[in-house]
């Protein structure tokens, strides 16, 4: 009687059982941590020939602390939005976008070469390096305000006023005037023809009338004309105040005029205030003199 063996289904003969190829069988990765706060890693692979071949890797690890903003981190944690709705939160590779830059070349563009000029660039440094600078006097190579005979040669085309126009005739200037002068200096207009007489006065606000204005000087750069004005008005009425300022830094340059309605007042304050001790400075107090020739 033939009995007829079954095999148990899911499961594989016993002769079919192959065991695992050892030379396959990879080991797991050993870490020893050692005394210098290294850890030492081995492990092992198979090579391209499937060979087994043991690695062994020393490691230290660095904590590297950066100090952010804490709205900056904060920022970091918010939902994003747009494309980028479904992403986690934090910095992603897609999050920054760039910017499409259109190549044009021009003409004459070459790679990697010295780029050529246009020809109408080019005629026009050709004409800026032949363009000289003539004189109108000595014909020299300078400017002709700038020539050294100016004063002793007069300019070409020039004359003393004979000529075309006749005897102080026509659009001329005169000999006594400042563009027909043989001597090439300017000759202002109220000094023409002979004339000795000085010009009309600005008047008004501009007007100084020295009789009883104050010089003041070694005057603080820190002042300012209101302080001089309270300082002052102690010894009587005073009109104007004028301390003179730099211009670039807007501070005092070291002196003053201040002006009274009253003489009597202004020698007062003159004999007053001379000596008198202001911003770490002794003032130095005078009656203005006249200017020259007036």
């Amino acid at each position: 009687m033939a009995t007829t063996v079954q095999n148990t289904p899911g499961r594989t003969d016993w002769a079919e059982d192959g065991e695992p190829e050892l030379a396959s069988v990879l080991p797991q990765p050993v870490t020893t941590k050692n005394k210098d706060g290294t850890e030492t890693v081995v492990s092992y692979y198979l090579n391209e020939a499937g060979k087994k071949v043991k690695r062994t890797q020393r490691i230290r690890r660095t904590v590297v602390k950066k100090r952010e903003n804490p709205r900056v981190a904060e920022r970091r944690l918010w939902a994003k939005m747009g494309p980028e709705a479904n992403k986690p939160a934090g910095p992603g590779d897609t999050t920054t976008l760039g910017e499409n830059i259109i190549f044009r070349p021009q003409v004459g563009f070459k790679a990697g070469g010295v780029q050529e000029k246009a020809p109408e660039e080019e005629k026009k440094s050709d004409a800026l390096k032949k363009m000289q600078i003539k004189c109108r006097i000595c014909s020299g190579d300078h400017f002709t305000t700038k020539c050294p005979f100016k004063d002793s040669m007069a300019a070409p085309e020039e004359g003393t006023g004979e000529g075309a126009g006749g005897e102080g005739g026509g659009d001329g200037i005169d000999a006594a005037g400042g563009l027909g002068s043989t001597t090439g200096a300017y000759v202002p207009i109220h000094l023409r023809n002979g004339r000795k007489g000085e010009g009309e006065r600005m008047g008004g606000k501009f007007e100084r009338d020295d009789l009883a204005t104050l010089r003041v000087t070694n005057v603080s750069e820190l002042a300012e004309e209101q302080d001089l004005r309270d300082m002052f008005e102690r010894h009587g009425r005073v009109t104007r105040v004028f301390l003179a300022k730099d211009r670039e830094t807007g501070r005092a340059k070291g002196f003053a005029f201040v002006s009274y309605a009253d003489r009597a007042d202004a020698a007062r304050a003159c004999e007053r205030m001379d000596g008198y001790g202001f911003g770490h400075l002794i003032l130095r107090v005078e009656f203005a003199k006249k200017a020259d020739g007036k």
